[in-house]
C-alpha cells in the first residue's frame, strides 16, 4: 500500500509541475486536445491468474476504452481515461457458469510524455492513477443452495506504467500501439453480498492496446 501511495503522490506532483511550470523556450503548442478510442487484450498476471481456483480461473480478456487529453506542453498531455476489461472464465472442470464473466471497470487520470522526433513515428511514455471497480464471478450460498453470481467490490486504488508509439496516417491523427502494466490494491476490497467478504488478492494485468488518435488544434 505504501508503494501505491508514493506512486500517487509522485504522479500528482508531476501533474502540478507540468501545469504551472511552463518553460519560455518550449515550442508552440500546435494541438489542444487528443481523443483516443481503442481496443485490445487484457492478460492476467501475478495473483490474478490464480484467482477463483480451477473452476473460476481468470482467463484472457478484451479491453475497450478511451482517452481524452489536454496538451500542457507541446509533448506533454494530461487527461482522463476509462478502460473496461471483460475477462473470460477458464474452467477446465467444465463448471456451468452460463454467460457470466469477470469484469473490471477502470477510470483514471493519465500523464503522457511524447519523445520529440522529426518524423511521423512518435514513441511515448505513459502513467496512470485511478480506481478499479471489480465485478467478478464467484460461488455464493443462499437459502436455495449454492449458485454463481457476479459480485461488485469496493473501488481500489489502481496505477499503471507503459509505453507506446503513435504513427501519423493523416494530418490530424493516426494509429497507435500501446502496452501497459496495470496494478490495483484490491486485496482488501469488500463486497456486501450476505455477510460480505474480501477480494483476497491484488489485481495485476498486462494491457495491449491498438487504437485511433485524433488531434484537435486551436482555431486560428
Amino acid at each position: 500500500m505504501k508503494k501505491s501511495l508514493i506512486y500517487l503522490l509522485l504522479l500528482l506532483a508531476v501533474f502540478n509541475f507540468s501545469t504551472f511550470a511552463q518553460d519560455e523556450d518550449d515550442e508552440i503548442i500546435k494541438d489542444n486536445l487528443e481523443v483516443i478510442l481503442y481496443g485490445g487484450l487484457g492478460l492476467p498476471s501475478g495473483d490474478l491468474s490464480d484467482w477463483g481456483g480451477d473452476s473460476l480461473a481468470v482467463g484472457n480478456g478484451v479491453d475497450v476504452g478511451f482517452d481524452v487529453g489536454y496538451f500542457i506542453k507541446y509533448n506533454i498531455v494530461a487527461g482522463i481515461n476509462f478502460n473496461y476489461t471483460n475477462f473470460a472464465i477458464d474452467n477446465p472442470e467444465s463448471v456451468d457458469v452460463g454467460n457470466l464473466t469477470h469484469r473490471l471497470y477502470s477510470p483514471s487520470l493519465y500523464l503522457k510524455y511524447y519523445l520529440p522526433t522529426d518524423g511521423d513515428f512518435i514513441p511515448y511514455l505513459k502513467g496512470t492513477i485511478g480506481l478499479d471497480y471489480a465485478k467478478f464471478t464467484t460461488s455464493v450460498d443462499n437459502p436455495f443452495g449454492s449458485r454463481f453470481r457476479q459480485l461488485s467490490y469496493d473501488p481500489a486504488l489502481s496505477y499503471s506504467i507503459g509505453l507506446g508509439a503513435f504513427y501519423y496516417t493523416f494530418d490530424f491523427g493516426g494509429l497507435y500501439l500501446e502496452g501497459n502494466y496495470h496494478m490495483s490494491q484490491t486485496e482488501d476490497a469488500k463486497h456486501t453480498y450476505n455477510d460480505g467478504g474480501v477480494f483476497g488478492s491484488n489485481i495485476a494485468k498486462i494491457d495491449l492496446k491498438l487504437g485511433v488518435r485524433i488531434l484537435f488544434s486551436p482555431e486560428e
